[in-house]
């Protein structure tokens, strides 16, 4: 039987949020959104998820804040089976998000 691969994806750990709008805004102002999501993503952990779900053993190396945003992130990786004990706990500091528009 084979081992697992081992991987240690290290980067980006950001909370995105993906809304549709009928159109993109050309000014400012509030939006309705037909529909959205809220994923933890950036690169280091899409690929982390993507290959845990191909079998490999995969720990995620980054940074988060101490805040709510922090937990919702490690908790929703922990939950794809990606090892998060390597996840940088900020003291005080806000995790990131983004916000992305699709029309």
């Amino acid at each position: 039987m084979d081992k697992p691969v081992k991987l240690l994806s290290v980067g980006a750990f950001t909370l995105d949020t993906i809304l549709r709008l009928d159109t993109l805004p050309v000014h400012q102002g509030k939006f309705i959104a037909s529909d959205g999501v809220q994923i933890a993503s950036g690169m280091a952990t899409s690929a982390a998820c993507a290959a845990r779900r191909l079998g490999a053993e995969v720990s995620l190396w980054a940074s988060a804040g101490d805040d709510a945003v922090g937990d919702q992130l490690i908790a929703e990786i922990e939950a794809e089976g990606v090892d998060c004990s390597l996840v940088r706990r900020v003291a005080g500091a806000r995790s990131a998000l983004a916000a992305i528009l699709v029309d």
